[in-house]
C-alpha cells in the first residue's frame, strides 16, 4: 500500500515538475493527476490492470486543444470527459483519416458531459477553417461499446470528403457520428445514446456510392435519443439529419431532429446528388436498393416517438402509427400529381374548346329545364334563330349565317320573344344562356 501512494507522489511530483500548462487531469483516491496531452490521460487508462466496468474513469479537459492523432477507447474501459470551463477538442489539419475520438474496444464506453454539466464541451471538425477530413468526428464499433453524449455538449463543423479508399474506408459514411458494430456481431451492437446535447453543422460530401447520414449514421448498431437537437447537417444522398441501415435499430423518445421545413441554419439538408428522387432531410431508414426505405423530410419534434427495430436478416419492424413516409408513399403521391395534372389539362382544353363552339355558334351544354320548355314552344326555324341569338349573334350576322334577309330573322325574333313571355335579347340572354 505504501508503495502504491509512493509512485502515485511521485509521479504527480514529476508530472508537476515537467510541464507548466496540463490540459487534462484526473482524480485518483484524491490525488490529483495532471496531463500534457489529452492522450496521455486516456492512454494512462488504458493500461490499467483492473478496468472500471461500471463507474468510468473521469478525465478533466483543463484548456482548449488540437488533437493530431484518434483518441483511442480500448477493451473494457469506461471514460467521462468533462470541461473546467467551456472546452474545445479541435481536430488538427494534419489529421484527416480518422475519427477525433474511436470507441474501438469491447464493452468500451465514452462518456461526453454529465447531467446537470454548467459548461460547454465542444468537439470540433475545424470546417470553419476549412478543414476537411475523410471521417467523421466519433466513431463507436467496439463490440457491446456505447457513446454517452449529454446536455452541453456539442459535435460541430465536420466536412466528410470521404476520398480516401482501402482500408479504413467505411469512415466515409457520416460526418457527426457514425456507429458500425460488424455485422457477424448483430447480438453485440455499439449503441450511440443521446441524452443531450446538439449534434450540427456536420456535411457528408463522400463521392462514393453511400454518401449516407449526416449528422449521424448507423450502419449496424443502435441509436437511441432521448434528448438533444439535430440540425443544419448536409449529406449528399440521404438522411441530413440522421441515416439508420437496415441492420441497425432507432429509437426516438424524445429531442429534435430539424427537417426541410424549418429556417436555414436549422434545417438538415438531403441534397440527392444522384437524383435518385429517394432521399430524406430529416431521417431516413434503409439500404442503398431501398426496400425498405422509409423517411420524415419534416421535423421530428420533441414529443414524437420514432422507432425501427433491426433483425439480423436486416428485415426490421416499424413503431406502428408513426408519421414514416415511404417508396411507396412517394408512388402514390407521384401518381396523384400525375393524375390531378390530367384532369387539370382536361378542365382547360375543355373551356378552351367550349369557347371556340361559343364563338361559332354551336352550344353542347346541357339542357337547362326552361330550354327544353322553350323548345317546345318553338318551331325548327325558331329554335335555330333563338339559339343563334343565345350565342351572342346580331340579326344581321344570324341572317349571313341562314342566307335569308334580316327582317325575316327579326319577324322570328318577335315571335320567339312573344313564345317565351320576354322582351328583349338581354332579358333571353339572362333566362336561358347557361
Amino acid at each position: 500500500m505504501f508503495q502504491r501512494w509512493f509512485i502515485i507522489l511521485m509521479f504527480f511530483a514529476v508530472s508537476g515538475f515537467g510541464f507548466a500548462d496540463p490540459v487534462a487531469s484526473r482524480n485518483v483516491d484524491g490525488i490529483i493527476l495532471y496531463y500534457e496531452t489529452l492522450h496521455e490521460a486516456v492512454e494512462a487508462i488504458n493500461l490499467l490492470t483492473s478496468p472500471s466496468y461500471l463507474l468510468p474513469y473521469e478525465i478533466t479537459l483543463l484548456a482548449d486543444i488540437t488533437i493530431h492523432a484518434p483518441i483511442i477507447i480500448g477493451d473494457n474501459i469506461n471514460i467521462r470527459l468533462i470541461p473546467n470551463g467551456n472546452r474545445t477538442v479541435m481536430r488538427g489539419d494534419d489529421f484527416l483519416e480518422y475519427p477525433i475520438i474511436w470507441i474501438t474496444g469491447e464493452n468500451a464506453s465514452f462518456v461526453l458531459g454529465m447531467p446537470n454539466m454548467a459548461h460547454t464541451l465542444i468537439i470540433d471538425g475545424g470546417y470553419h477553417r476549412s478543414i476537411i477530413s475523410h471521417s467523421p468526428l466519433i466513431v463507436l464499433n467496439g463490440l457491446d461499446s456505447k457513446l454517452i453524449m449529454y446536455d452541453n455538449v456539442i459535435l460541430q463543423n465536420n466536412h466528410n470528403s470521404g476520398v480516401v479508399l482501402g482500408e479504413g474506408s467505411f469512415y466515409r459514411h457520416g460526418a457527426g457520428v457514425l456507429v458500425r458494430t460488424g455485422k457477424d456481431n448483430f447480438y453485440r451492437p455499439a449503441e450511440f445514446i443521446m441524452k443531450g446535447g446538439i449534434i450540427r453543422g456536420n456535411e457528408n460530401r463522400t463521392v462514393h456510392s453511400q454518401p449516407f447520414g449526416g449528422g449521424v449514421s448507423v450502419l449496424a448498431g443502435i441509436f437511441t435519443m432521448e434528448d438533444g437537437s439535430i440540425m443544419d447537417n448536409t449529406v449528399l444522398r440521404t438522411g441530413g439529419g440522421v441515416f439508420i441501415n437496415s441492420m441497425a435499430s432507432f429509437k426516438k423518445t424524445g429531442g429534435i431532429i430539424y427537417g426541410q421545413n424549418e429556417l436555414e441554419g436549422y434545417r438538415n439538408t438531403a441534397l440527392d446528388y444522384n437524383k435518385s428522387g429517394f432521399f430524406a432531410h430529416a431521417v431516413s431508414v434503409g439500404e442503398m436498393d431501398y426496400s425498405i426505405f422509409r423517411f420524415r423530410n419534416d421535423t421530428v419534434k420533441e414529443n414524437e416517438a420514432l422507432t425501427y427495430t433491426a433483425s439480423a436478416t436486416g428485415e426490421g419492424v416499424f413503431g406502428k402509427g408513426e408519421k414514416w413516409h415511404g417508396r411507396h408513399t412517394l408512388l402514390r403521391r407521384n401518381l396523384f400529381i400525375f393524375v390531378l395534372a390530367i384532369f387539370a389539362i382536361g378542365v382547360i382544353v375543355f373551356f378552351l374548346f367550349r369557347k371556340k363552339l361559343v364563338k361559332k355558334g354551336v352550344i353542347n351544354n346541357v339542357k337547362s329545364k326552361a330550354i327544353i320548355e322553350a323548345e317546345s314552344l318553338l318551331t325548327y326555324r325558331e329554335r335555330e334563330i333563338f339559339y343563334l341569338l343565345l350565342s351572342g349573334k346580331t340579326a344581321r350576322n344570324i341572317a349571313q349565317d341562314l342566307n335569308c334577309s334580316i327582317s325575316s330573322i327579326n319577324t322570328h325574333t318577335e315571335k320567339i320573344y312573344r313564345k317565351l313571355n320576354i322582351q328583349s335579347k338581354t332579358e333571353l340572354m339572362v333566362k336561358f344562356r347557361v
